[in-house]
């Protein structure tokens, strides 16, 4: 069996080959493939946007048409985004960055210039890996984490491809929070995607109508360092790229430890909503979650 690691290579080889103006055609094929050969991974995400477009509208009342339409734009989403992540490889830094359109930036770029510690909290939303090249290229660098897959063969692709563009990694497994406290003392970006579990050992927060478990590191950092968190959004445009900053989150002052935490993560939970109800169909998160009661209509 051809492992993964070599078929990501074949991929970005024939990707190099391929006019760059024709990717959208590689990611839609890619996406209504991915969307029609797989039907587990496809109620879970038909049930996840079930989630996202309830926060949306307000109604525990969803059309199917548009549950199934937003079910496959997450497929289309993420099937760009694969392709996207395998052409950066080749692409020069000012191409990166050129590509993105930063918005509400202002106050995050001045901070991360001053060399500010700053942590960052993003979704499963759009292209965060092209964010946090951007951010890494244009923001004075940034430290993310990462899981470390039973692949450890995809595990070291995945380092190498990321350092390429200048960031820092901390695999899951390790003293991870000392290690990012450490960077935060030293002035740096800690960027976390935390609308995923990967430890198991997460902060139950509200999210989208049902009690999720989210990594509660944004609130520990925070409460810890006294850094702030801004909410980022990435969201694929026509072409181009969107990284959103939201306003950012302080730490309380008051309370104990866990109190001040708990506080942080209902933040967090509420600034993630709001990051994917701006676009369900680019959220392509492959966690099952619990459901609360929905209907259907034609």
């Amino acid at each position: 069996m051809i492992s993964r690691v070599r078929l990501l290579r074949t991929a970005v080889a024939v990707l190099n080959r391929v006019p760059r103006v024709l990717d959208p055609v590689v990611w839609t094929i890619a996406g209504v493939t991915s969307y029609a050969s797989n039907g587990e991974r496809r109620a879970i995400v038909r049930g996840n946007q079930r989630l996202a477009l309830s926060a949306r509208s307000g109604s525990q009342v969803i059309a199917r048409s548009r549950l199934e339409l937003s079910t496959y734009r997450a497929f289309y989403f993420y099937a760009r985004y694969w392709v996207e992540v395998l052409r950066v490889q080749s692409l020069a830094p000012e191409d990166i960055v050129l590509a993105v359109d930063p918005v509400w930036a202002e106050d995050f770029v001045a901070r991360r210039m001053a060399s500010a510690p700053t942590i960052a909290v993003l979704a499963h939303v759009g292209n965060w890996e092209w964010g946090g090249a951007w951010v890494s290229l244009a923001c004075n660098g940034v430290t993310a984490v990462a899981e470390a897959l039973d692949d450890t063969e995809m595990t070291e692709w995945f380092l190498t491809a990321r350092r390429r563009l200048g960031m820092e990694i901390v695999l899951t497994g390790g003293d991870v929070v000392r290690t990012l406290l450490k960077a935060l003392r030293q002035g740096k970006l800690v960027a976390l995607v935390v609308d995923r579990d990967v430890s198991g050992t997460g902060e139950a927060v509200d999210f989208l109508g049902t009690r999720v478990p989210l990594s509660s590191g944004p609130g520990v950092l925070s409460v810890m360092s006294g850094a702030p968190i801004y909410p980022v959004g990435t969201y694929q445009r026509r072409g181009r790229q969107e990284v959103r900053f939201y306003p950012p989150i302080v730490p309380p002052q008051e309370g104990t430890r866990a109190e001040r935490v708990s506080a942080v993560m209902r933040q967090v939970a509420q600034a993630l909503e709001v990051i994917v109800t701006e676009e369900p169909g680019q959220w392509h998160n492959f966690q099952k979650y619990e459901l609360p009661a929905t209907r259907e209509v034609d």
